[in-house]
């Protein structure tokens, strides 16, 4: 069996793992935790995902599809991002689980402070932080948001486990907290779904 078979394997078996959480337990903190220990098991299995299978980034980050379900379903992919790459603060909509195969990247989680009141704008405030590196993974619900920058001075690769495939995302909300400033994405779940 070849190393894109053995991987294949286990993704599909993860996948029938999460459902078999979710499907008991619905998308509670619980479930999710349970969700990035297994995540973090197939991170761990550095063999099945071997750099020279996935094209590196050209700038910043890459994603690699690894399994993506059909519909409504969950999409799971290899993330690649080099050294000092940032994402602002942000909402994905959907929750996500996340662990590493190399490197370290630091996931820090902020919760809105302002009232939602006024259109365009939004104060945070950091609340947590999360290194993830070999051994570690981290959780968000729908609605959580977070900032990632890699660290140190080699590529973070991971596994990205989303409640949606990309191509189905709901509006992201991008938080600029120096400017007390939101500004939104278009959903991609009616392009997708047509």
């Amino acid at each position: 069996m070849t190393a894109q078979e053995k991987r294949n394997r286990a993704c599909k078996k993860l996948l029938v793992d999460v459902h078999a959480i979710t499907d008991k337990e619905g998308l509670t903190p619980s479930a999710l935790h349970a969700i990035k220990l297994k995540l973090v098991a197939l991170a761990g299995k550095k063999e099945l995902f071997p750099l020279a299978d996935f094209e590196m980034p050209v700038a910043e980050g890459r994603n690699h599809p690894l399994l993506v379900e059909d519909n409504d379903g969950h999409g799971l992919y290899l993330t690649i991002g080099l050294p000092g790459k940032e994402a602002a603060p942000h909402d994905h909509g959907i929750w996500c689980v996340n662990a590493a195969i190399a490197g370290r990247e630091c996931h820090k989680f902020f919760r809105r402070t302002d009232g939602m009141t006024r259109p365009g704008h939004a104060s945070v405030e950091q609340i947590a932080e999360v290194m993830v590196e070999p051994g570690t993974g981290m959780a968000m619900s729908d609605h959580d948001i977070h900032s990632t920058e890699v660290l140190g001075d080699e590529p973070a690769v991971g596994l990205a486990l989303y409640g949606y495939a990309l191509v189905r995302f709901p509006s992201v909300a991008w938080y600029q907290p120096q400017f007390g400033s939101i500004r939104t994405t278009p959903s991609r779940r009616h392009a997708a779904m047509a």
